[in-house]
């Protein structure tokens, strides 16, 4: 089941102006799409470069990861570098409620796309940049890139294995992490302009998101008590919370936070004397005779099938699971009732299979997109006309001095 498409989206209303490209920015704002915001991904001449990328599988002549980050938006290519193309994007900030880019720093400014530029089109207009690194500090002008902030930010230093050594988070975590904090902020930048009548200024940084995202592990860090161990497949301050292998595949075991899962656990494996084992009393001791414990664990959860140990565990209350791959983890009977895959048009009679923002309506399905990816600029003379009024002769002129690129 899906949200009924007759009922208001909850950001029905909001307009995006979104100059942002490849994943981090697209990202954020393909969430606001599904929520229901008008996004107008503004294209410079050629695309989006991950339009063209030609590693990894291709839908509808496109990289297949766009369609993932550009779902329910329309395209409009423009050339900022042109007088022309420039005065379109003024008339289109005249009539939205923020724009959005990310782009290094100063480049707004160079293209005099600035907040304060822009704030003298529309007082109550609202300007959020993302980037690597932010407009303050030494590193402000660097590049970066996914896997320079997931280094940066100390959570590769936790992620992989002491054999094996730091490990990054595969799914764009530095990426995926600056495009959901700059869609809270544009939602909260419009908020307060509707109640200010006066749009300001905001800035995201990929690496200030990696920092907040590590939480707890800064504020024990902190205390002059806390290692940051690499976690492997757990969790130094719980037990048992790990992967262990079993007969066949690998499974997760989280018999932690209150006691009767840990006891529950004990007599799915018939391992009861352990319950008065003082080492083992508490989830403390369990941490500090970690390797003791597993020396029991272990062997006992490899005389079984994983089938066989997750049937027990579910019976007993006991939280656990098999470790799933991608094609597995969107299939499970869950995820179907949940529909966490939406279909789109992908272009040239192609459709393209991608996840949805994971909010919705108490009880309903979710909001999936509204419309599919768009083609290059597919849009450019429709909004033209349907925001800015446009006749057909401006429009002709406006491809004449170059608005839309030589092309």
């Amino acid at each position: 089941m899906t949200t009924n498409e007759s009922d208001p989206r909850p950001l029905d209303g909001i307009r995006i102006i979104d100059l942002s490209l490849f994943v981090a920015g697209p990202f954020g704002t393909a969430l606001l799409a599904d929520l229901g915001a008008e996004i107008i991904k503004v294209e410079p001449p050629g695309g989006d470069p991950i339009r063209h990328n030609r590693v990894g599988p291709q839908i509808g002549n496109v990289n297949a990861q766009f369609h993932t980050y550009n779902r329910g938006k329309s395209s409009v290519e423009l050339d900022l570098k042109s007088p022309a193309g420039k005065s379109v994007l003024y008339d289109l900030s005249s009539a939205a409620d923020a724009i959005f880019d990310n782009f290094r720093p100063g480049v707004m400014e160079r293209l005099e796309l600035d907040h304060t530029t822009l704030a003298q089109f529309n007082p109550a207009l609202v300007s959020i940049s993302l980037s690597a690194f932010g407009h303050r500090g030494p590193w402000a002008k660097r590049p970066g890139y996914d896997l320079i902030v997931q280094a940066l930010g100390g959570g590769m230093s936790i992620t992989g294995h002491p054999e094996t050594g730091p490990a990054h988070i595969p799914f764009h975590l530095g990426d995926t992490a600056g495009g959901l904090y700059s869609a809270i902020a544009i939602l909260a930048a419009i908020l307060q302009a509707r109640s200010t009548g006066k749009g300001r200024a905001y800035e995201v940084s990929m690496l200030d998101a990696q920092i907040s995202l590590l939480g707890d592990e800064i504020t024990n860090n902190l205390t002059g008590d806390w290692p940051n161990p690499q976690h492997a497949a757990g969790h130094p301050g719980l037990s048992p919370y790990s992967a262990y292998e079993t007969a066949d595949d690998p499974i997760v075991v989280a018999a932690v936070g209150v006691e009767k899962f840990w006891l529950n656990f004990l007599t799915a494996l018939e391992l009861d004397d352990l319950a008065t084992d003082p080492r083992f009393s508490d989830n403390s001791g369990r941490c500090k005779h970690r390797a003791a414990l597993d020396s029991i664990l272990q062997p006992r959860l490899r005389t079984q099938s994983s089938a066989h140990w997750l049937c027990q565990f579910e019976a007993l209350d006991v939280p656990a699971a098999p470790v799933l791959g991608v094609s597995d983890a969107i299939v499970t009977p869950h995820a179907k009732a949940r529909g966490l895959i939406a279909t789109v048009d992908a272009g040239a009679s192609d459709e393209a299979h991608v996840p949805v923002a994971p909010l919705r309506y108490v009880g309903e399905g979710p909001f999936t997109p509204t419309k599919g990816t768009p083609s290059l600029g597919e849009d450019s003379t429709d909004t033209l006309r349907r925001i800015l009024s446009y006749s057909e002769a401006e429009i002709a002129k406006l491809r004449t001095n170059g608005a839309f690129g030589k092309g």
